[in-house]
């Protein structure tokens, strides 16, 4: 499922808080920080891992550790994309079947 939300999501215009500002990708398992903002899960871990105790959004001291599950950002992200992929493959069907109409040879 992760990778494949992550291929979708090429090339579609999507909000900029889907995105993990660590990672610069959609997030997959959006986590709230101490600082109020959302991140990848694995890509926050690993920052905290290496001993940071800054948020990497803001650069201010982060009074915690502890991370909470996104609940809604993973929803929203999921729904937009699941939309949007879908809206993406009725157009390339749409320009198929244009292009075909249009090399096949007059009867």
């Amino acid at each position: 499922w992760d990778d494949g939300m992550r291929r979708i999501s090429f090339g579609l215009d999507l909000p900029d808080e889907f995105y993990c500002s660590i990672t610069m990708e959609v997030m997959i398992d959006p986590v709230i920080a101490a600082d109020g903002f959302s991140y990848e899960r694995e890509a926050i871990q690993d920052w905290l891992s290496k001993g940071h105790t800054t948020s990497p959004k803001t650069g201010g001291n982060l009074p915690s550790t502890e991370l909470i599950p996104n609940h809604s950002l993973k929803s929203l992200i999921q729904d937009r994309l699941l939309s949007s992929s879908a809206q993406k493959l009725q157009e390339i069907r749409r320009q198929t079947e244009t292009n075909e109409n249009q090399a096949a040879p007059a009867p």
